[in-house]
């Protein structure tokens, strides 16, 4: 063998340095081996964080499906209630623009002393009245009939 500069030729020395180097190996690959087991458990924490969060996104993705369908059914609800009370606002004003026309025409036939009261009293074999007239009125025998 050759010498090199800087080394020593004792075969102690060298033991000694190639000793300190495998200790100082063998230090570093402990602590690589327990480096790497942090990282395998900080690995499987991050799994089930993300299977955490990934159930936690299906239920959200659920209860937003239920809430949209719960949504659409109250705006359907909404819309024919809607429709309802468009149908009941005409069929109001119908009504009122009909009163209006009857109390014209009462107003008109009480201004000209017009009119007439008939009651109409039905049977099941027959249908008859007893009235008598005065001042054009027709009043009519309803002693049978009781209002409540």
């Amino acid at each position: 063998m050759t010498d090199k500069p800087g080394m020593t030729t004792g075969g102690g020395d060298d033991a000694g340095s190639i000793m300190a180097l495998l200790e100082r190996v063998a230090g570093l690959m402990d602590s690589v081996q327990v480096t790497q087991q942090r990282m395998e458990e900080r690995q499987l924490e991050l799994e089930n964080t993300v299977k955490t969060i990934q159930a936690d996104v299906v239920k959200l993705t659920n209860d937003h499906a239920n809430t949209s369908s719960t949504v659409d059914r109250l705006l359907e609800k909404t819309r024919k209630v809607s429709r309802h009370i468009k149908d009941v606002r005409v069929r109001v004003e119908n009504q009122n623009i009909r009163v209006k026309k009857v109390e014209a025409t009462q107003g008109d036939l009480l201004a000209k002393n017009k009119f007439r009261v008939v009651i109409y009293q039905v049977r099941l074999s027959h249908a008859f009245l007893k009235c008598s007239r005065y001042k054009k009125v027709v009043v009519c025998d309803t002693s049978w009939i009781s209002y409540q």
